[in-house]
């Protein structure tokens, strides 16, 4: 060893700590909190501060001396003896050639076409290019399986003009229709919002044909929310006796028939969802008026509402006994006169009642899509599967309908005169 080395290690050797045996732990301290006698030590592990791994767990540790925990000093290798004759010209030589041979190794590799092995990521992109993109974006990239068109489809040429389709979301406001309770009597499901929300998926889909559609009601409010004598017999809800709401219901139907007329309308469908006393009813039905100028289309749009319904409900599962179905049903037959002598038929789509009922001037039915009472008619009028395919029905035989029965040509004027009102209603 040289004279300069050996005084080197000397001041080492000197300068090192008088309990040699004992080397700082860069484990303790600062990352992993204050240090603990090594006896008796109990360490505290966690991810961090407010780790988001939960609590913190902790770890008995065995007790371990001090001489058991320190680290020893590494033995320093004798020195051997200068042998070779050494050279800063050799060096620097033989250096600059270690680099060139490096980078030849390098170049070559290159040049002869090696390429580094791909990583997993690599091969993921040549076997999945879409695996490139983030999951958003990829998503984004991936058609819908049944898009809806974002243009109307054309109409058929054998159309005149655009039909005109109206849409009665039955009750609204106070009236909530039929409800639902749970066993501890909370309510549970409620019909007017059911009638709605069909109704409004069904205007957005009539409209992609390039119907015309109109909605008695397009919020959870009654037609004729400010409580006028829209019939003009002279009588209005507050002529009610208590416990009947005759008069109110009058008005308010009234005022129903009053806006598809208004809209000259082609079609008249009436949505609902049943109900009754007990639980044991099920199915769905349709109810036509027979005794109208077109009492035929009337029957033709309620047997296309119910078969078009049977079919759809079968496609997810719910299909009735024949003896179950409960078909379609002339309103004769509903017996309304037990409730109000004065009537024969159903107010929505029945005849002239003079001084009381000014009728509707289209043809039309009132579909009833499964009891709310039911409880296996519940489980499907609250699925998503079970709204799209009562909606998917109306659809089809409002379709299948205009098919049969092609609008006829007409002047863009009412009889009185006055245009036909805008029909493209904004959304709730």
């Amino acid at each position: 060893m040289g004279e300069r080395d050996s005084e080197s290690l000397t001041r080492r050797l000197e300068s090192a700590p008088e309990d040699s045996a004992r080397w700082p732990n860069p484990m303790h301290g600062a990352a992993w909190g204050s240090r603990l006698p090594d006896d008796t030590r109990t360490e505290t592990l966690s991810e961090g501060t407010g780790s988001p791994w939960g609590r913190r767990s902790h770890v008995q540790r065995s007790p371990r001396s001090r001489a058991d925990a320190s680290r020893r000093v590494p033995t320093m290798p004798k020195p051997r003896r200068e042998t070779q004759v050494r050279s800063p010209g050799i060096t620097v030589a033989g250096t600059l050639l270690i680099v060139a041979l490096t980078v030849l190794a390098f170049a070559g590799g290159r040049l002869f076409g090696r390429v580094p092995e791909p990583t997993p990521t690599d091969q993921a992109v040549v076997q999945t290019p879409a695996a490139t993109a983030p999951p958003q974006q990829a998503q984004a990239v991936v058609a819908p399986t049944a898009p809806v068109p974002q243009t109307p489809l054309p109409l058929p040429a054998t159309f005149a003009r655009a039909p005109i389709v109206c849409l009665d979301p039955g009750h609204g406001g106070a009236d909530r229709g039929f409800t639902r309770f749970d066993a501890n009597g909370v309510l549970t499901m409620e019909e007017e919002p059911l009638d709605l929300e069909q109704a409004w998926e069904l205007k957005a889909r009539l409209e992609q044909h390039s119907y015309r559609v109109v909605m008695t009601r397009e919020t959870d409010a009654a037609v004729n929310s400010a409580g006028k004598d829209v019939n003009g017999d002279g009588r209005t809800a507050a002529h009610d006796r208590p416990g009947s709401e005759r008069n109110k219901d009058l008005d308010e139907l009234q005022a129903r028939i009053n806006v598809c007329n208004a809209a000259q309308a082609d079609l008249l469908v009436s949505i609902h969802v049943n109900g009754y006393s007990d639980s044991t009813p099920r199915g769905f039905e349709t109810w036509f008026t027979r005794e109208r100028p077109f009492g035929d289309r009337n029957a033709a749009f309620a047997t296309l509402a119910y078969a078009h319904l049977k079919e759809q409900l079968r496609k997810i599962g719910y299909v009735l006994p024949a003896e179950d179905e409960r078909g379609v049903l002339p309103d004769t037959t509903a017996d309304v006169q037990r409730e109000y002598p004065l009537f024969k038929h159903f107010i929505m789509t029945g005849p002239e009642v003079p001084g009381v009922v000014t009728p509707s001037a289209m043809p039309g039915a009132i579909v009833e899509a499964l009891f709310i009472s039911n409880d296996g008619d519940a489980a499907v009028l609250a699925s998503p599967e079970g709204e799209q395919a009562i909606v998917t029905a109306y659809e089809n035989a409002i379709v299948e309908y205009f098919e049969r029965y092609p609008p006829e040509p007409r002047s863009l004027a009412t009889p009185s005169g006055t245009p036909v009102p805008n029909l493209t209603l904004s959304t709730p």
